[in-house]
């Protein structure tokens, strides 16, 4: 059985708002990072979005996962502080 990946229209106008995970730019971009197997085309779930701002995300899809993220902080490390940051965002009501 195939699912769809999960999608939060909330959770990236809010990654949007966010400066840019590289460059600390804004504004910015809700990039989907692909974490472990997909299909081609097939984009990642937005849980998996870190912000970037155009100048970046553009090198991220022109570079590979690894030449790009290898001089930064793991994006896996980078996408569970945004969730748990928008949890507590979203808790608080703002």
């Amino acid at each position: 059985m195939i699912t769809k990946p999960y999608r939060d229209k909330k959770y990236l106008a809010w990654i949007r708002k966010q400066p840019c995970v590289i460059c600390r730019r804004t504004p910015s971009q809700a990039h989907h990072e692909a974490l472990g197997n997909r299909g081609i085309g097939t984009k990642a779930p937005d849980t998996y979005t870190l912000p970037l701002c155009y100048m970046c995300h553009r090198n991220r899809e022109n570079t590979g996962f690894e030449t790009f993220w290898e001089h930064e902080k793991d994006p896996k490390l980078q996408i569970i502080e945004h969730l748990t940051r928008y949890i507590e965002y979203w808790k608080r009501g703002d």
